[in-house]
């Protein structure tokens, strides 16, 4: 869920998004990103596992396992505003390289979009 717009994640879930947002690149602001000990700039992003979820993502709960600390990048996010959730919830996908194809060749007015419904407590995870 993001904070600006409050989102249920869980509705999400159920209406397809398959945690969509937790594949996301996650650029990470020049404060939250760590120094780094060889002398290298620092790492600018989070890091994702082999299959392309964000290292942070719980697969048994399917939740956020740093969700008070999250970066800037996943509290502003609003999935309802974006056109690749829309082409996720219509689209059969396992990587972000499928939807990418998928949304290449799909058209989706905003005022068809699907939303995913607002969370009654938005100061909840879920």
């Amino acid at each position: 869920m993001s904070e600006s717009c409050g989102v249920d994640c869980d509705q999400g879930r159920l209406l397809g998004c398959k945690t969509y947002c937790c594949r996301l690149l996650v650029r990470l602001q020049p404060d939250e990103m760590e120094p780094s000990l060889d002398g290298l700039p620092p790492k600018g992003f989070v890091d994702k596992t082999d299959d392309g979820y964000c290292v942070h993502f719980e697969r048994d709960s399917c939740l956020c396992a740093i969700w008070n600390m999250r970066p800037k990048t996943c509290r502003e996010y609003d999935c309802n505003k974006d056109f690749m959730l829309q082409v996720a919830l219509r689209n059969q996908f396992r990587t972000i390289v499928d939807l990418a194809r998928a949304a290449a060749i799909t058209s989706i007015p905003q005022d068809q979009y699907l939303k995913v419904p607002l969370s009654a407590d938005s100061n909840n995870q879920e």
